[in-house]
């Protein structure tokens, strides 16, 4: 198994970065899944922007992460968008799975009762290489 490195906002590589309000998002793609960070609130004032970068990354590849170490907060709208992408990624024979997420925001997942639906993950590294292995490892 590879090691895959983390991906760095100043990174010169395959990324993109989208600022809206406070928020930002950065986006990393990768042979088979994409990377994306939100760094700020995942929530309505970010969230057509968001939905726009995942349909994106999934005209790309089938796997999304969702870097979420440097979010501060999620609402019910941000929880919608990431289940929403998530059903999309599912139907392109992907995942959208969570990576870094702050304590907050885990128990904001857990209290919407989503703890079992999305999977998460404690590192990026880990998040992807759960996302790159074999479709059959899956199961």
């Amino acid at each position: 198994m590879s090691v895959v490195p983390v991906i760095d906002e100043h990174d010169n590589g395959n990324s993109a970065a989208n600022v809206v309000g406070d928020a930002r998002i950065v986006v990393r793609h990768m042979a088979g899944a994409s990377v994306v960070r939100v760094v700020g609130d995942v929530d309505l004032a970010v969230a057509g922007r968001l939905r726009a970068t995942f349909e994106s990354a999934l005209a790309m590849d089938p796997w999304i992460i969702v870097d979420l170490r440097r979010t501060e907060a999620v609402d019910s709208v941000g929880l919608g968008v990431l289940l929403a992408a998530r059903q999309a990624a599912r139907r392109r024979s992907g995942d959208l799975v969570l990576a870094a997420a702050p304590a907050y925001v885990v128990s904001v997942i857990r209290a919407a009762r989503l703890g079992a639906v999305f999977p998460m993950f404690d590192t990026v590294p880990q998040a992807i290489t759960y996302a790159l292995r074999s479709p059959a490892d899956h199961g």
